[in-house]
C-alpha cells in the first residue's frame, strides 16, 4: 500500500508535469527499488531558446516543486530535473523516498 507521502510525491510530480506541457501526454513511472519508491516523470515542454525566458521558466519549475523538496528533505530521499535525453525533449523529473522516510513521514 502507497503511504500518504509516496502519494503526495506522485501527485507534485505529475500536477508540475501537467502544469509545463503543451500537450496533452506526459509519461510517469512508478516503482519499488532499493527499498524505494522511485518517481519519474516526463513532460513535452519544449527547450527556451532564449536564455531569460529559460531562467524564468526555470524558476517558476522550481517554485512549483517546493512542497515536494520540502517533503523529500523530510523523508531523507532525493529529488531532480533536467532535460529529457528522449525525442521530443521536455523536461524529466524524479523523486526517490526511501520506504522508511515515507512511512514515518507526518507521525
Amino acid at each position: 500500500m502507497c503511504s500518504r507521502s509516496e502519494a503526495v510525491a506522485v501527485g507534485e510530480l505529475t500536477a508540475s508535469a501537467c502544469q509545463f506541457t503543451p500537450e496533452s501526454d506526459i509519461y510517469v513511472s512508478l516503482r519499488y527499488r532499493d527499498n524505494a519508491l522511485r518517481v519519474t516523470v516526463y513532460d513535452g515542454h519544449p527547450p527556451h531558446t532564449n536564455r531569460y525566458l529559460a531562467a524564468a521558466c526555470d524558476t517558476r519549475r522550481r517554485a512549483a516543486f517546493r512542497l515536494l523538496v520540502r517533503l523529500v528533505r523530510e523523508c531523507g530521499g532525493g529529488w531532480g530535473y533536467r532535460p529529457a535525453w528522449e525525442p521530443g525533449g521536455g523536461k524529466r523529473a524524479w523523486v526517490a523516498l526511501p520506504r522508511a522516510g515515507a512511512a514515518a513521514y507526518g507521525s
